[in-house]
């Protein structure tokens, strides 16, 4: 009798129990794109997809997100959305979240539709430079950035900044501020350009070179 007692007992438990699930919860998030350009007054609409602690992953949609932008004077998203607007010329970190777990992406403005692309050295100046000085090591020279021959489109940092010769002198970039800052290492010589991409066609927009010697 206690046999049947204790089956008819394990019998039920386990009846009971077989409804019970363990929802999987967001080990991670991953923004895509993960790094973004567009044009002031342009939108891009980013997705944000998700890991779970079981190993699979969903692309997460509507309430199951939120959205937001490290800098709305720069881009504004929208959340449910995820729809970035860009405002004005810099860089914005854009913030995805569920569950108390976080993904980022990086969304450059800049403007819209650049056809052509000017370095110097001289703040506000649109004019063709090929040379610049810099004497001893280390020391720092800005280099300023200025997109269809105007000094009103300043897109320093918005443009991604290259020098040729790191061992010569290296060139911040990708910075909200700061970015296009030359600083040397040892003598020599070496190439500073920068590029961008035209929002509106896709093609990457390169500037003329600048010979940076160091003495």
């Amino acid at each position: 009798m206690a046999t049947v007692a204790v089956a008819l007992f394990s019998s039920a438990f386990l009846s009971s129990c077989s409804g019970f699930f363990i929802k999987p919860t967001v080990s991670s998030i991953y923004i895509t794109p993960s790094a973004a350009t567009v044009g002031v007054g342009q939108m891009v609409t980013l997705s944000a997809t998700a890991t779970y602690s079981d190993g699979s992953q969903n692309q997460l949609s509507g309430d199951s997100v939120g959205w937001t932008s490290s800098d709305p004077t720069t881009a504004t998203v929208s959340s449910p959305g995820g729809s970035v607007t860009g405002v004005a010329i810099g860089t914005a970190t854009i913030t995805a979240s569920a569950q108390g777990v976080t993904g980022t992406a990086t969304v450059t403005v800049t403007v819209a539709n650049i056809t052509s692309l000017v370095i110097t050295t001289t703040q506000g100046s649109t004019q063709n430079q090929t040379t610049a000085t810099i004497s001893g090591a280390p020391v720092q020279l800005p280099f300023y950035a200025y997109a269809n021959g105007s000094a009103s489109n300043d897109v320093t940092n918005a443009v991604s900044w290259s020098s040729s010769n790191t061992n010569v002198a290296t060139i911040s970039t990708g910075l909200t501020t700061g970015s296009g800052v030359a600083s040397s290492v040892a003598a020599g010589t070496t190439n500073i350009t920068a590029s961008t991409t035209n929002s509106a066609t896709g093609q990457v927009v390169n500037s003329q070179t600048i010979v940076l010697t160091v003495q």
